[in-house]
C-alpha cells in the first residue's frame, strides 16, 4: 500500500466521480482506476460499487474513508516537521557543562548573550562529570573548571578557551578552630583531611592538586573522595576536612563555611574555567567561537 494509493481513493471516494478524482490529482482515469484496482486486491476488499450512472462506497470502504481522511495531511505534516528539526539539528550546540550551580549559571549566561546576537542558533544543555567525555564524540563544546593546567592533554585534539578565572580559598566549617584566623598559610592546615569530589571530576585535577600539595608541602597527608556537591558540602560543614575550591561552588557559602584565600592573602591562586571543543567542529562553530573570544577571552 503506498500513500498515492490511499490519496486516489480518498479522492475519489470525496468526489464519487473518478474523472473529476483523476483531475484533481493530476493523472488519467485510467491511472486512478488502476491505482484503486490494486489497492482493493492487495486489501482483499471491494471499495467502490461502480454503475453506469454513479459511484457508490461500499461499508468497507465508508470505514477507510472515515479512518484515512486525514492520513496524507498527517504524513506530509510530520516530513514537513522532520525536514524543520533537521535543519534546526543543524544549527544545535550541544555543550556539555560542569554539574556545579554557579558554573551552569554562567554557562547560561554566555549562551543567553550569544542566541540574543544569533537568533537562529540554538543550544542543548548537558551536564557531565568527566572532562574525558569530550573524547567520547558526544557534546560539540564542553565547558568546565579546572585547578591546575590539566587541559593541556586535550590540545592535540581539541581546541579551548579560558573563560573567566575564579580566585581559589581553602573552605572549611566555621566550627574549624582556623575559621576565626584572619589569615591562614599552608602549615596551618597540618594533618588535616582534603576533601575531594569524586576522583574523575575535573579529569582529575582536585587528585593531582592534592598530590602537589602533600609531596611539596608535606601537609595534607590525607584525602576524602564525595560522589556529589551536596555530600561535600555537608562533610565541610561537620569539620570533617578542608576543601580546596571558589565561591560559586558553594550553596552555604556566607551562612556555614569560612573561606580563606589560597595559598595566602597576598598570593590568590586561580582556577580556571574553560571551554573546550574537537577540532573537527571548529569550522560549524567558528562565529559561537569568535565571539567567545571577542567577549569572554
Amino acid at each position: 500500500m503506498t500513500i498515492h494509493q490511499i490519496e486516489c481513493f480518498l479522492e475519489a471516494a470525496r468526489t464519487l466521480n473518478f474523472t473529476e478524482a483523476a483531475n484533481h490529482l493530476y493523472i488519467s482515469q485510467q491511472g486512478l482506476s488502476r491505482q484503486i484496482a490494486s489497492l482493493e486486491k492487495e486489501l482483499e476488499l471491494r471499495l467502490f460499487d461502480r454503475t453506469t450512472r454513479d459511484v457508490r462506497l461500499t461499508r468497507s470502504g465508508e470505514l477507510l474513508l472515515w479512518r484515512w481522511k486525514d492520513i496524507p495531511k498527517e504524513i506530509y505534516d510530520s516530513v514537513d516537521m522532520a525536514r524543520e528539526e533537521g535543519e534546526r539539528a543543524k544549527r544545535r550546540i550541544n555543550l556539555s557543562v560542569v554539574g556545579m550551580s554557579g558554573i551552569i549559571e554562567m554557562a547560561g549566561n554566555i549562551l543567553a548573550d550569544y542566541m540574543a546576537f544569533d537568533p537562529e542558533v540554538e543550544f542543548e544543555i548537558n551536564e557531565f562529570t568527566n572532562i574525558k567525555d569530550i573524547t567520547n564524540g558526544n557534546p560539540d563544546l564542553m565547558m568546565t573548571v579546572t585547578f591546575t593546567p590539566s587541559y593541556e592533554q586535550l590540545k592535540e585534539k581539541c581546541g579551548l578557551m579560558v573563560i573567566k578565572k575564579l580566585p581559589l580559598y581553602y573552605v572549611m566549617s566555621k566550627k574549624n578552630p582556623l575559621a576565626q584566623k584572619e589569615d591562614v598559610v599552608m602549615e596551618d592546615f597540618k594533618g588535616e583531611t582534603m576533601l575531594c569530589l569524586f576522583k574523575n571530576f575535573f579529569a582529575g585535577a582536585e587528585l593531582r592538586l592534592f598530590e602537589l600539595i602533600a609531596k611539596q608541602e608535606h601537609v595534607l597527608q590525607k584525602a576524602r573522595y564525595y560522589e556529589n556537591v551536596n555530600s561535600l558540602e555537608l562533610a565541610i560543614i561537620a569539620n570533617e576536612g578542608i576543601h580546596i575550591g571558589f565561591k560559586e561552588f558553594y550553596h552555604n557559602y556566607g551562612e556555614r563555611l569560612v573561606m580563606h584565600p589560597m595559598p595566602n592573602s597576598r598570593n590568590q591562586a586561580y582556577a580556571s574555567v574553560i571551554i573546550v571543543w574537537r577540532k573537527e567542529n571548529e569550522k560549524r562553530l567558528e562565529s559561537f567561537i569568535k565571539f567567545l573570544k571577542n567577549n569572554y577571552n
